[in-house]
């Protein structure tokens, strides 16, 4: 599960204990949260874990922290990376690697889950942002997901109403027009990167292999785009079964998203060695 909690959460009217809530409703094997400043109060963070009745790493930032929850039971922590989300990122990313329990066969190599949120104020600096991300997804050898606010239009869905958006917005997520009567496109670089980098939408895939477009829905609330997003490299395709999202709410500006992967269906072939 993905959630962003939306900033000052612990300050406002127990925004935090609502998603909480939502989050223990759904009873994922991990979460990846953004925007979670509180959390690098160690306090709050050993707070959190109890709430959630999981445990937590936290990700240095030079603005809006991210943080990976997991339940022990599932999951074993092997180490976590997060040494270029304070000094190279916007907001950061937080990179545990696991060893799943309870698996038919150990994985050939740990699973990465990263939880990211890439910057809002440019598609292309956002770009520049994944192409990093999508280097450390494969650095332990390729099972990995990036999951998070990706903050910019995904490949193959509508153009919301931009005349709704706000013009911040327009013109981050945009591309330039040559005069005031061009139509608003949005800008899919980031979405570029990710195929490019062989990752796989989710939402996407599942909505294409059903059929089913309300998959593509918007998750942020105020920007009218699929903003929460999670993209899988190819080994973890064949993986893929379900994805929804998660209502939050007041308690976020964004709802949740959910994905289900059976780590047994993992294309071994696609684990690859880091050069």
């Amino acid at each position: 599960m993905s959630q962003n909690v939306q900033y000052g959460a612990d300050q406002d009217g127990g925004r935090w204990e609502g998603i909480v809530a939502d989050v223990r409703s759904e009873r994922p094997q991990l979460v990846l949260f953004q925007e979670v400043d509180f959390l690098a109060d160690p306090d709050k963070a050993e707070a959190a874990e109890k709430a959630l009745g999981m445990l937590l790493v936290v990700a240095p930032s030079r603005n809006l922290p991210t943080a990976v929850a997991w339940d022990p039971a599932c999951l074993e922590l092997v180490d976590t990376e997060t040494k270029y989300s304070k000094a190279d990122m916007h907001h950061g990313y937080c990179a545990p690697r696991f060893r799943p329990l309870g698996l038919d066969n150990p994985l050939p190599a740990p699973l990465v889950a990263i939880s990211t949120h890439l910057t809002p104020y440019s598609a292309q600096a956002a770009a520049q942002e994944a192409q990093m991300l999508c280097a450390r997804a494969y650095r332990y050898g390729g099972i990995a997901f990036v999951v998070g606010d990706i903050n910019h239009p995904p490949l193959g869905d509508d153009e919301p109403d931009w005349s709704l958006v706000q013009p911040y917005n327009r013109a981050s997520r945009c591309h330039r027009r040559t005069s005031p009567d061009e139509p608003w496109r949005g800008d899919r670089v980031v979405g570029e990167v990710f195929r490019d980098a062989e990752f796989t939408d989710v939402a996407a895939h599942v909505a294409d292999v059903r059929e089913d477009s309300s998959l593509r829905a918007p998750t942020g609330k105020a920007g009218l785009i699929r903003t929460d997003q999670a993209h899988v490299t190819p080994a973890l395709k064949p993986a893929i079964k379900d994805y929804w999202t998660v209502d939050t709410g007041t308690h976020s500006d964004h709802d949740g998203v959910v994905f289900t992967l059976d780590l047994n269906q993992i294309d071994a072939s696609r684990v690859r060695a880091y050069t």
